[in-house]
């Protein structure tokens, strides 16, 4: 993927709130659903009902 594309993908989630099943499953699409994945991202994000879209990008690292 292009900077090109990450950056329109990244912009696209700007003031979009995604739930907490959305974004494990988006860590899962990432090969990231590991238990030990899913600490670090609660501990870095907080066990949260609700998500900033580009909060999860940006952990993923986009």
């Amino acid at each position: 993927m292009s900077d090109g594309i990450c950056r329109d993908y990244f912009e696209s989630a700007e003031n979009c709130a995604i739930t907490r099943k959305r974004a494990l499953y988006e860590l899962e699409k990432h090969s990231l659903s590991a238990f030990e994945d899913i600490s670090d991202f609660y501990r870095d994000l907080g066990e949260l009902d609700i998500y900033r879209a580009q909060d999860v990008l940006r952990w993923l690292g986009y």
